[in-house]
């Protein structure tokens, strides 16, 4: 068999999922023709593919070495270094490949990433912008760009771009609520216009539960929509804290549990902004908007009453399942210094995993995670701490949203809500913000937070 066969055959196998007897298929490709760029492109794509990058890296290179001129061998080079954190080579990579092909929108999005990854970012939203032109329908790039907007504080633009993550974003709900839509297809999508007269409304939260609780904030505002049956669809661990907020009709955790003739418009959860035309300086920054049950709060006062001095809140670990978790998240161990201020008592507030770390560490820090299942007693924990010192998580969401003041310690590449350069948040008024100077350097931003602890603990003596 020639190596143009076995390189086909190689194909057919990728593009069934069997990955196995796709690589084995190119290996016989490039046994066949070792001379073949060809052959060592697609080997190095399946290796690629399986993040063993060493392996790729080889192949790739051998690749573009036997064809300068082939685009598409710079361009999976230059995402095998961005993969790897290689940011200056991936800008070389795929700086060659557009001088080869301008017309390549793959390259131009991954061009955008790296460069919004480094902070550069008039030539991240130059690159996404080409990206578009070149291939109108390109989603991921409109949702990158439309974040790019939303961090300088572009909502008009930002906002309506970030519409396109919709056919982005996904997840077990989403494929569940996508067929059921399809079986109905009277039920509308909500456009911003008056309810009064709808037979009612669906909010669908939406995979953040960070973003769900931010968003939560428009739901009493459904009211003067004329939203007189509001239904949230809601991921069951925030399904109590959305019963409680004013103007909730009806709570349910499950596709199945709904009835379509509940409802008759929809809206995912964080479409709202958009929908209320939400700008920069019109955020509905009131707070608290989140309310915990008198019961709920006046347990956990008692159970909290024998801590001395200010009481803290600590998160450090996000959701390991999402992509730039390693960025926004720091291993426990960082936190040491926070353990020398005098005065202070310390409440883990961290679920998963991470969790773990605390047990390890032996530091004395009161643990009560064990006894909360959901958000709701999350909060009412939260609702009794002086302080919550927290990542870029669902927690300093919840935190802000119930008032309470929360100091946020934010990686370089900062997440669109954050903008740049603040110390403050237009979406709550209680957060303080501390930023990473250079990507990695946790170092600096415990430091500057535990100065801070200290002239706080020592305020309240």
């Amino acid at each position: 068999m020639q190596s143009e066969e076995y390189r086909k055959q190689g194909n057919e196998f990728l593009a069934a999922g069997d990955v196995a007897k796709a690589e084995a298929c190119y290996r016989q490709s490039v046994d066949a023709a070792p001379g073949s760029a060809a052959a060592h492109l697609a080997l190095g794509f399946v290796l690629l593919q399986q993040e063993r990058l060493a392996e790729a890296d080889e192949s790739l290179e051998r690749a573009v070495s036997i064809e300068p001129g082939d685009a598409d061998g710079h361009y999976l080079r230059g995402g095998l270094a961005r993969q790897q954190g290689r940011f200056d080579d991936a800008i070389e990579h795929f700086g060659r490949a557009l001088q080869l092909n301008p017309q390549l929108a793959e390259a131009h999005f991954n061009l955008g990433a790296v460069f919004r990854a480094q902070g550069r970012l008039d030539e991240a939203l130059q690159h996404l912008s080409s990206a578009i032109s070149l291939k109108h329908d390109f989603r991921e790039a409109r949702l990158v760009k439309s974040l790019l907007l939303l961090l300088r504080g572009n909502y008009a633009e930002g906002l309506e771009l970030f519409e396109s993550r919709l056919g982005v974003l996904g997840g077990r709900q989403m494929v569940e609520w996508a067929a059921l839509l399809a079986a109905h297809p009277d039920k509308r999508r909500w456009r911003g216009e008056g309810l009064h007269n709808s037979k009612g409304l669906l909010i669908w939260t939406e995979e953040g539960m960070g973003d769900c609780i931010m968003a939560m904030r428009y739901l009493p505002k459904l009211a003067n929509r004329g939203a007189e049956r509001l239904v949230v669809l809601s991921d069951p661990s925030l399904a109590r804290l959305v019963r409680a907020v004013p103007g909730v009709s009806e709570v349910m955790t499950e596709v199945a549990q709904l009835s379509p003739e509940s409802f008759e418009h929809h809206s995912p959860i964080m479409s709202l902004p958009f929908l209320f035309g939400t700008r920069a300086d019109t955020i509905p920054g009131a707070v608290p908007y989140l309310v915990v049950p008198d019961e709920m709060r006046e347990r956990w006062r008692r159970r909290l009453s024998g801590m001395k001095g200010l009481k803290v809140g600590l998160v450090w670990s996000g959701n390991q399942g999402y992509a730039s978790d390693s960025r926004r998240s720091l291993a426990f161990s960082w936190l040491a210094p926070l353990f020398q201020v005098s005065g202070v008592s310390f409440v883990s507030l961290q679920k998963g995993e991470a969790a773990g770390e605390l047990k390890q560490s032996g530091e004395s820090v009161f643990d009560p995670m064990g006894e909360c299942q959901d958000f709701l007693d999350t909060a009412a924990v939260t609702a009794n701490l002086d302080l919550v010192i927290s990542v870029d998580t669902s927690v300093a969401h919840l935190a802000g949203a119930l008032g309470r003041p929360v100091w946020l310690l934010n990686r370089f590449s900062s997440d669109w809500r954050w903008q740049l350069g603040r110390e403050d948040s237009p979406w709550y008024p209680t957060m303080r913000i501390f930023r990473q100077p250079e990507p990695g350097d946790w170092d600096s931003v415990v430091r500057a937070v535990a100065g801070q602890l200290v002239s706080l603990a020592s305020s309240r003596l």
